[in-house]
């Protein structure tokens, strides 16, 4: 980290993140992180498909869903504390960061209580959540008392310290543990279905690794942050900051769990279990995909809320064009080789009889790219703290997925659930939250601007998946070795065509300095 002295009436010392640094460590020990977070449950996935069941993954699909939806009772604290904790980090403001630290502890244990009143609340509409009969020697009570237990560990075992190293920059020190503590639970999952068949020892083994995990962050971060322990009062200021930033944060969760919670309770309860795994298997690489492309987006968390801190706007509204730009490239390659594989893998994976119609696979793919245009744009939204002025834009995000949702799949069955999540996050996320953007963050303009380059990125994202779509359809034999050589297209092809017609362009050529600075090796300091 270097440090920069500022004067401004009196000398404060102000601390510049070492963003590039951190960004390229974040984005190897997140992308590790994702990679073995992708891999590993899709292997445990498919044992439990082929040996126990595909009702029981309904049954797991459907209890995450309750869980997320408590977690709104976390009404957004933590990524406001991480927001507040920017400027203290700049300033080295050591006595604030504390005062919050505590401010965060106490928060999350008072949630965690209402999570609990709450989640055992639940417990007796449970049945009317499930159409038909769940697995006969599964008591849905002990099941999803298993899952609610996981869920409040969060909340009462050292909470605060993720906050503290999001703030810094430095979720890769978290991310190291989260990588050896998830690796040990999917082993110990694939030894528990391969040996036991019992799917309550499989879903134990969540709250065991989830309580591991917590306990080794904990220690590590309070080794490697000694100066910051939860103590001492905040500025009464900044508590009435933090109350307004909640609110609009709680109104955005409401809205993204609309996108996924509430669309696999719907699908639950109209169509049933089985259908609820199908549509999760499809979700699940859309999900996947989309986590391990969001690592780059995780990484720059930090540094991007260190800039805002710290850098004029206009400057930082540069930073997200040229970011954007190459996000949305990556983006536009993913989309392609998702829209090819789709079905191939699907086949591979769980069988034709347990694959959605070709259908399906171009709309989860066009889903998947209208969910990345939105990211980066997101995560100058959240650094710059105006979750408050994007509320009403997330009411009408989350009540129009849950009304259409309610009128597609009766018209549409899981079309419906796919283009109901489409309409409603392109209008009200998109390009709402984007209005929201340079309304109160990037006053100077520039959303001509930004609207027009997301049409090019769009069309021209469009007809590199069409001819890369095409181009693969040549070859004409399936199984493994045709799975490959599409993939070997969709590795080369894209980016090949993506080259072609930006290498011209302004942003490429003010992105690659960027580019070159994130991946050039430098011996730590």
């Amino acid at each position: 980290m270097s440090m920069n002295t500022k004067k401004v009436g009196v000398e404060y010392f102000f601390m510049r993140l070492d963003r590039a640094k951190n960004t390229k460590r974040n984005v190897i020990i997140g992308g590790i992180d994702k990679v073995s977070g992708v891999l590993l449950p899709f292997i445990v996935r498919t044992m439990i498909l082929h040996v126990i069941g595909a009702e029981y993954l309904g049954l797991t699909a459907l209890y995450y869903s309750i869980v997320q939806m408590l977690n709104l009772v976390e009404m957004g604290f933590g990524q406001a504390i991480v927001y507040t904790m920017y400027k203290p980090i700049a300033e080295n403001d050591t006595p604030a960061i504390k005062a919050l630290l505590k401010f965060y502890s106490k928060v999350y244990t008072i949630s965690g209580i209402i999570v609990t009143v709450i989640g055992v609340g639940i417990m007796p509409f449970l049945p009317s959540m499930i159409e038909g009969e769940p697995p006969s020697d599964i008591n849905i009570y002990y099941l999803y008392l298993i899952y609610l237990i996981n869920t409040l560990l969060g909340f009462f075992i050292y909470p605060q310290y993720k906050a503290l190293l999001l703030a810094h920059q430095r979720d890769d020190v978290s991310g190291s543990i989260h990588i050896f503590t998830q690796l040990a639970m999917y082993i110990l999952q694939a030894g528990v279905v391969i040996l036991t068949k019992n799917y309550y020892l499989y879903a134990a083994m969540m709250p065991l690794t989830t309580l591991i995990y917590n306990v080794l962050n904990g220690i590590r971060v309070k080794k490697k942050y000694p100066q910051y322990r939860p103590e001492g009062n905040l500025d009464p200021a900044v508590y009435g900051g933090i109350k307004k930033q909640v609110a609009g944060l709680m109104i955005r969760k409401l809205a993204m769990l609309s996108r996924n919670a509430f669309d696999s309770a719907f699908v639950s309860a109209y169509i049933g279990l089985t259908m609820t795994t199908i549509y999760g298997n499809y979700y699940y690489i859309v999900d996947s995909v989309a986590v391990i492309l969001a690592v780059v987006k995780t990484s720059m968390a930090g540094g991007v809320g260190n800039s805002i801190a710290l850098d004029s706007k206009e400057k930082n509204r540069k930073d997200m064009q040229n970011i954007d730009f190459l996000y949305m490239w990556l983006s536009g390659w993913f989309t392609a080789t998702m829209l090819v594989l789709y079905q191939p893998f699907m086949d591979i994976w769980v069988g034709e009889e347990l694959m959605l119609p070709f259908g399906c696979a171009i709309l989860f793919s066009i889903y998947f790219y209208i969910l990345k245009m939105s990211d980066i744009r997101t995560l100058y939204a959240e650094s710059s703290g105006i979750w408050w002025e994007s509320r009403y834009i997330s009411v009408a995000e989350a009540l129009s997925n849950i009304l259409l949702n309610w009128i597609f799949i009766q018209l549409w069955g899981v079309y419906g659930i796919i283009i109901a999540t489409i309409i409603s996050y392109f209008i009200f996320n998109f390009v709402g939250g984007a209005v929201v953007l340079f309304k109160y963050f990037f006053t100077e303009g520039g959303i001509k601007e930004y609207f027009k380059s997301h049409l090019i990125y769009a069309l021209i994202s469009a007809v590199v998946v069409t001819v890369t779509y095409l181009i693969s359809e040549l070859v004409t034999f399936g199984g493994i070795p045709g799975f490959i050589i599409k993939g070997v297209i969709c590795v080369i092809l894209p980016n090949i065509m993506f080259l072609l017609v930006y290498f011209k362009s302004e942003h490429f050529k003010n992105s690659r300095p960027l580019v070159e600075k994130v991946l050039k090796i430098k011996k730590e300091k």
